[in-house]
């Protein structure tokens, strides 16, 4: 199956360009589940929510727990992993297959691990296919992303699609930022030049 791309019309003055591996990927559910869970003040700020959890800006990102290139877990809302002292943390859902993929993975260091490091932003990757047949992310592919991009926040395999929830009608990549009281509060599809549109979420929720 050839990779087709198509222009992304979430952010009307910045174009995304991304892809569709024409899965039909399914954005049901994205308003399910009890309102969401802000800790209160007498709660720790570091407490990941229990409730809420959706697809759609303004829900509870759901937990998920991948593996890394080297085998080892990762857990989004684990403190060992980063959650606690993130301000936000962007995700983004790749493919190998998908060539705007590559190309956010090849903008990704210098324009958001590097550029926001100083602010508490955490980047995570998540992989879900090697190639458009629908082959699931292997360990080479995932250190050959690592290596080829020069990417040192965390990049996992997602074998079983446990993020395909935030990709629609199969439309990669798919970006998002996550508070740190884990409120999705940015969400779109594609890659823009230099990842503006990304930061340009991430300068105006920090206040640059």
């Amino acid at each position: 199956m050839l990779e087709r791309f198509i222009i992304v019309v979430g952010v009307a003055a910045l174009g995304l360009v991304g892809c569709d591996n024409g899965g039909g990927g399914s954005d049901a559910g994205s308003d399910a589940g009890p309102p969401i869970m802000i800790p209160d003040a007498g709660e720790s700020a570091c407490a990941p929510p229990t409730g809420g959890f959706g697809t759609s800006e303004g829900r509870n990102f759901l937990p998920f727990t991948l593996n890394r290139c080297d085998g080892t877990e990762f857990s989004f809302y684990s403190e060992a992993d980063g959650y606690c002292e993130a301000s936000y943390t962007v995700v983004s859902v790749a493919a190998g297959w998908c060539g705007p993929c590559r190309t956010e993975a090849g903008l990704m260091q210098e324009f958001l691990v590097e550029r926001y490091a100083s602010y508490g932003v955490r980047v995570v990757v998540a992989i879900i296919e090697n190639n458009e047949r629908g082959v699931a992310p292997d360990v080479a592919l995932c250190n050959d992303w690592v290596s080829r991009y020069g990417l040192t926040n965390p990049v996992m395999l997602d074998p079983a699609q446990e993020t395909q929830v935030y990709f629609p009608a199969g439309a990669l990549p798919a970006t998002l930022i996550v508070d740190s009281n884990g409120v999705i509060v940015h969400r779109e599809y594609g890659v823009s030049t230099d990842l503006e549109t990304v930061r340009a979420q991430l300068d105006s929720l920090l206040g640059l």
